[in-house]
């Protein structure tokens, strides 16, 4: 497909299946709220089934709406919402009217949210009272509009034309009368169902997503409408799509692994997604599975070690219902992190289906996968999906050879790669350069490439291996050393539930292998120094001497960001 065409994700996820015959009373969001004694607004009770055709109608009202408030072309909208259809609904919508939707965690504290707020000059937020900080209305900003989702008549701040009015507690400010507060549901329902969806050219800005932030503040990445299309590959031979499946990614909606995976590209295909809010025990998991006949499950690796491994529930119960629940399941998939071989083979042998890995990031979203049409290589992250131009440079950014470690990197010509982050785009659009400071060129081919910062190397058949992200490799005595490959062999332990392994530096130019290890529940937390060295002993049958680690902590857990990735870095940050 030339990409100087027009293209659309709003149109060709939602639009296209409602106006087909075929497709247009087909389930496209089966939607389960977590029963609770006090439900989140958003969240609601029960199940809620939504076609394509109520889809269309909904993001049409929400783009009406959108505009009616005068919202411009290429202005923000942030999302503060949990796994809920008004998230769905908004961001579609807000994509129909030119806005760009930025997806957040509802989990953000208000520091976290006001950086992203005053970076991305936002005009809009929508949220819920839950998730509405009151520090929104104290500082200066460009934000104009809250959109409040409340099944409530009159939300808490009620509608206002001025921030604070109708509000005891608020004061008006001079310097914020234009902020209003609306309810979400009333735009919805005073707006018009037909919309005529803004012309857009492929490679013009859809959405932004923030990075986790754990090299530093989180950086704006802004991807086109294009990038969808580039999906196409990994959903052929990694997530395997069929007429009629049903696919459930377990993750929060803000990340990409499910924004992209479990809704817009479920949507492009015309299929079914369910969107669950609430928790993921193994039983409730196992339960879904069976009620909603899922075909497709798309996981963390720590969900999947919850499915193989539960304190409170005997083993051979735990085995039985994952199986049980599993039975009309084809395909497994998990991203985030490396899963370890460990949690695969007791899955396996549990349910008699292979877990499928696949590695991306908020720059360039899954783009080495396990295809499963393929054997599994054991370590290997996969391969470049079809049509993607992924390398491994050495420094002077020549290509490495197999098995030498280097840097990942990813063409300019991948259509699934960024747009660039914020400040490399020229404002208010954000369109992409000719030249810009996001690509580095190699030696005299012409070819540009993003580096993305991570560590790996290929074998002589083209399969991947991460070695981990560049700055958090170590080098002691010499020797360059994956965290990841040593974490691996702790994991393999029956005492240890999880680890992450660092180097510290003891002084300058001496750093040593750390380890931090949150057992398991059953090993006898009163025998820390036996159970050091039972696990000392264990890393000595499996790793060169200069790899095992020369101390190790135990914790209750380990820190981690939004998306369950560990944060290295708080273990090497100087006080």
């Amino acid at each position: 497909m030339n990409k100087n065409l027009s293209y659309n994700i709003a149109l060709d996820c939602i639009d296209k299946h409602a106006q087909s015959l075929h497709n247009k009373h087909k389930v496209a969001m089966i939607y389960v709220g977590s029963p609770s004694p006090q439900p989140s607004p958003a969240r609601g009770e029960g199940v809620q089934k939504i076609t394509y055709s109520n889809l269309e109608g909904l993001t049409n009202r929400i783009a009406n709406g959108l505009r009616e408030l005068g919202v411009q072309l290429g202005e923000r909208l942030i999302l503060r919402l949990p796994n809920c259809p008004e998230f769905a609904v908004s961001f579609l919508g807000a994509v129909k009217a030119g806005v760009i939707p930025i997806p957040t965690s509802p989990l953000l504290t208000w520091p976290e949210l006001e950086f992203m707020l005053e970076d991305s000059e936002a005009s809009v937020l929508v949220t819920t009272e839950e998730f509405l900080p009151k520090e929104v209305f104290e500082k200066r900003r460009v934000l104009k509009q809250i959109l409040i989702v409340s099944q409530k008549k009159s939300p808490s701040p009620s509608p206002s034309p001025a921030r604070g009015e109708g509000n005891p507690g608020l004061v008006p400010s001079p310097s914020r009368e234009r902020l209003t507060v609306n309810r979400w549901q009333d735009l919805l329902k005073s707006s018009s169902p037909v919309f005529q969806t803004e012309n857009t050219p492929a490679d013009a800005p859809a959405y932004w997503l923030y990075t986790s932030g754990t090299e530093g503040k989180p950086k704006a990445v802004i991807h086109s409408h294009q990038s969808i299309r580039a999906h196409d590959a990994r959903a052929k031979v990694w997530q395997d799509v069929k007429s009629g499946d049903v696919i459930f990614n377990t993750s929060a909606l803000n990340w990409s692994y499910a924004l992209t995976a479990g809704l817009l590209d479920v949507w492009r295909h015309g299929l079914t997604s369910l969107v669950y809010s609430g928790d993921l025990h193994s039983e409730k998991i196992c339960e879904l599975i069976q009620k909603y006949s899922v075909t497709t499950f798309m996981s963390v690796p720590g969900i999947y070690r919850r499915l193989v491994s539960n304190p409170s529930i005997p083993t051979l119960d735990l085995k039985g219902r994952v199986r049980e629940g599993f039975r009309h399941v084809r395909v497994c998939l998990s991203a985030g992190e490396k899963l370890s071989e460990e949690v695969r083979n007791h899955f396996l042998k549990t349910t008699g289906l292979e877990i499928y890995e696949g590695l991306g990031m908020t720059e360039h979203s899954v783009y080495l996968v396990q295809r499963y049409d393929e054997p599994i290589v054991p370590g290997s992250c996969g391969k470049p999906l079809p049509d993607q131009r992924v390398a491994i440079l050495r420094e002077d950014l020549t290509e490495a050879s197999p098995d030498e470690i280097g840097v990942l990197a990813s063409h300019r010509s991948c259509e699934g790669l960024m747009l660039g982050y914020k400040e490399d785009l020229s404002p208010p659009l954000f369109l992409r350069q000719t030249q810009d400071r996001l690509f580095v060129r190699r030696g005299n081919e012409g070819g540009d490439w993003f580096l993305s910062g991570d560590l790996a190397y290929r074998d002589e058949d083209g399969n991947f291996f991460f070695v981990g992200r560049r700055d958090d490799v170590i080098t002691a005595g010499g020797y360059r050393i994956s965290p990841l490959e040593v974490e691996a062999v702790l994991n393999q332990s029956e005492l240890v539930c999880e680890s992450a392994v660092v180097g510290r530096e003891l002084e300058p130019g001496k750093t040593i292998v750390t380890a931090f290890v949150v057992l398991n529940p059953k090993t006898a937390a009163d025998e820390a120094e036996a159970t050091k060295q039972k696990l000392i002993l264990h890393a000595e049958k499996n790793l060169a001497k200069y790899k095992i680690p020369r101390e190790l902590f135990f914790l209750n857990e380990l820190p981690k960001t939004r998306n369950g990735k560990i944060k290295r870095r708080t273990f090497t940050q100087k006080d």
